[in-house]
């Protein structure tokens, strides 16, 4: 099985609060596992937010990766317009 994944993280934080914003895409060369039983491999392409004042994460699909990086952006640039500071943009860190 070949995958080809592309994982961005931001890590915030404002006052004493933490949040996180992922772009995950995972892109199934071959046919796999069944996904949501159908037995169709798929694209997913999504942004994940973590506020902690929301208490449960929130996973947004998108039907193209073009779309779910602009949406990625623009959560990252609404939340620092409204004072949340990045401290870590980038790939996951391993290790």
């Amino acid at each position: 099985m070949r995958e080809k994944t592309a994982t961005y993280t931001t890590i915030m934080t404002k006052h004493s609060l933490f949040s996180f914003l992922g772009l995950v895409g995972t892109e199934r060369t071959t046919k796999t596992e069944p996904i949501d039983g159908d037995h169709e491999s798929r694209f997913i392409s999504a942004v994940i937010k973590l506020d902690p004042r929301e208490g449960q994460p929130v996973l947004r699909e998108y039907p193209t990766r073009g779309e779910a990086i602009r949406h990625y952006h623009d959560a990252v640039a609404t939340s620092m317009a409204r004072g949340w500071q990045v401290i870590y943009r980038g790939r996951p860190l391993w290790g």
